[in-house]
């Protein structure tokens, strides 16, 4: 089973898509099917989780309307990976605070 947990970020700005895998192994039939979360027009998306690459091909292709779209990395940050605005570009490395 696949969870998400979806939160604001960055004042608002962004949502931060947290999924995890329960046991931490999935398929391509469950991931397919499992109902993602809306995509949030004019704002940015941060997917955050342990997953394989394909899931996250999933996830980029369903948040790709999204103003930006990014890929959370522990240890640099959330890079972007694809943007619809100037203000964000790919390669971007967006910093989350504490708490958010």
């Amino acid at each position: 089973m696949i969870t998400f947990n979806v939160s604001e970020v960055l004042g608002g700005e962004a949502l931060l898509v947290e999924f995890e895998i329960e046991g931490g192994v999935t398929t391509p039939k469950e991931a397919f099917s499992v109902e993602l979360p809306p995509v949030p027009y004019g704002k940015g998306v941060i997917l955050s989780g342990r997953g394989p690459i394909w899931l996250y091909g999933r996830l980029l292709h369903h948040f790709h309307p999204a103003k930006w779209v990014a890929v959370f990395d522990p240890r640099l940050g959330a890079v972007v990976v694809q943007s619809h605005t100037r203000e964000v570009k790919e390669g971007d490395v967006i910093e989350i605070g504490e708490g958010e």
